[in-house]
């Protein structure tokens, strides 16, 4: 297996930026691949505006498969892992997730994975041996030299087959979640930027000429004319920013 840095993939290969109504970021495609990982601080989200009873969240994560191309519309299985910022109500909530797409998600309690604004994450998805994927993370409190918790789960999404192994892209995303179809999504909560960093894939193919894509994700409304949300930067070289607006 070769270790591929984003820095490489950008270098040497096609690149083109699409349009999403939930993820900005950065997708890596049209090969498969046994891992990716990135790290990240927790940004603050503000809640300030958001009325009692009603939430609002976004999601930090990486991931291996889901990525649907135009063409090839059945790829549905999806591992990430990463973190949620919301606000229920006025109260901004922190938390890590897991999802083994199309299961539901697991969120993680407060009590044994602790997770505040200023924490740093670092989160990877890798593919084992047998087909199926083990998906870890760590947090690391603000000032800390050590982690405050190690999180790591192994399973396979429901629908793993030949035809959709669960690895035929990668993914650095920060989400708006609970899109479904052409349902109105919940309004992102109020992060203003995050910084993904230290960002590497492993390839499953030994071959370096083997060709992949690196997909810029915008995520733009669904409404004419479309509003744009949230924007990643240009890749420098292993990290990138998503700006939210």
């Amino acid at each position: 297996m070769l270790l591929w840095l984003l820095v490489d993939a950008a270098a040497s290969n096609a690149q083109s930026i699409t349009t999403m109504p939930n993820w900005a970021g950065y997708v890596i495609s049209d090969a498969t691949y046994s891992a990716v990982s990135a790290s990240w601080v927790v940004p603050a989200v503000d809640c300030s505006m958001i009325a009692a009873g009603k939430s609002s969240a976004s999601t930090a994560w990486v991931g291996l498969g889901g990525f649907n191309h135009p063409t090839d519309s059945a790829r549905n299985v999806l591992e990430q892992i990463g973190t949620v910022q919301a606000c229920q109500g006025s109260t901004p909530f922190y938390a890590l997730f897991a999802e083994l797409f199309p299961a539901s998600p697991w969120v993680g309690d407060s009590t044994n994975y602790p997770l505040s604004a200023g924490d740093t994450v670092t989160a990877k998805v890798a593919r084992n041996l047998d087909g199926s994927f083990t998906l870890s993370e760590t947090a690391t409190a603000k000032g800390a030299s050590l982690p405050k918790w190690t999180f790591s789960t192994m399973g396979t999404a429901p629908g793993t087959s030949i035809s959709d192994p669960g690895n035929t892209s990668a993914e650095i995303i920060m989400e708006q979640p609970g899109f479904v179809g052409s349902a109105t999504r919940g309004p992102a909560a109020s992060y203003g930027s995050i910084t993904f960093f230290n960002i590497s894939y492993t390839k499953a193919s030994t071959l370096p000429d083997e060709a992949f894509t690196v997909l810029s994700i915008d995520q733009t409304s669904g409404n004419t004319p479309s509003t744009t949300m949230a924007v990643p930067s240009v890749l420098s070289p292993t990290s990138f920013i998503v700006y939210q607006f």
